[in-house]
């Protein structure tokens, strides 16, 4: 007779960790400039925006009551009740603060894209020229999704993951600060 193991186990999942893990991976095959590297510049991004959505949600679904209410609320309002409650100084002009609005800005700007006539005119120098032939004109969007701009959108990211799990009470922190599970296993009485 073969021995049967009843199993249990049980995560708090919280999406926010594969929106970081997500854009970490990306940023890192940017960095390494692998094939597509731009894509990968603007996955981070994305995936960055989207996760201060997840760990707000995450976060003022155990902190706030009714949080439910505040589904329609934007990210950074979402971010701003959060801040509130845990009292953590919420500043709009300071890191990481401006950059989560710049990247909630970003995310909007890419979900609602609409077409750009991109017109420009230089005077470029034949060594410019020859170097610069192939690059084509960038619209506002394309322009903003650079290196730096991923590696700032994570970092500024992965610090308020860190604010907020500071300062949520131990009892609702399980599974917010790091992707985590528990489980046990034992004998199955055969009934």
């Amino acid at each position: 007779m073969t021995e049967k193991l009843k199993v249990e186990r049980t995560r708090n999942f919280s999406a926010h960790h594969m929106l970081i893990g997500a854009a970490r991976a990306a940023l890192e095959d940017a960095e390494k400039k692998m094939p597509g590297w731009f894509y990968n510049e603007l996955i981070a991004m994305v995936m960055c925006a989207l996760s201060i959505e997840a760990i707000s949600n995450a976060v003022g679904e155990r902190v706030i009551p009714n949080w439910r209410d505040f589904e329609s609320s934007s990210p950074i309002a979402k971010l701003r009740i959060i801040c509130q409650k845990l009292e953590i100084e919420y500043g709009q002009n300071k890191e990481p603060w401006s950059t989560a609005k710049w990247l909630s800005k970003f995310r909007n700007s890419i979900a609602h894209a609409k077409p750009e006539l991109v017109d420009e005119e230089q005077v470029w120098t034949r060594e410019e020229y020859e170097k610069r032939r192939a690059d084509h004109p960038k619209s506002k969007i394309e322009s903003d999704i650079t290196l730096g701009n991923a590696k700032r959108a994570l970092q500024a990211v992965e610090r308020i993951k860190d604010l907020l799990c500071e300062k949520i009470p131990a009892d609702d922190a399980l599974g917010l600060y790091s992707d985590a599970w528990v489980g046990s296993a034992k004998l199955a009485n055969d009934d």
